[in-house]
């Protein structure tokens, strides 16, 4: 497995695992104080999956 390969797996990874947290919260709310936090996060790791998918894709 190349490093690249292994570092997209991550990504997808955590990606996945935030996906699921946002699922929960969706589920039983999100703690007062926390909506802007997680969302910049989300935001962060979604720009995260997009660079690795172009990086992926141009090698």
């Amino acid at each position: 497995m190349a490093f690249g390969d292994d570092v997209h797996t991550r990504v997808k990874r955590i990606d996945a695992s935030m996906l699921s947290l946002v699922e929960t919260l969706k589920k039983f709310g999100v703690p007062k104080g926390l909506g802007e936090p997680l969302n910049k996060t989300r935001n962060a790791v979604g720009d995260l999956v997009a660079k690795m998918e172009m990086t992926q894709r141009r090698s």
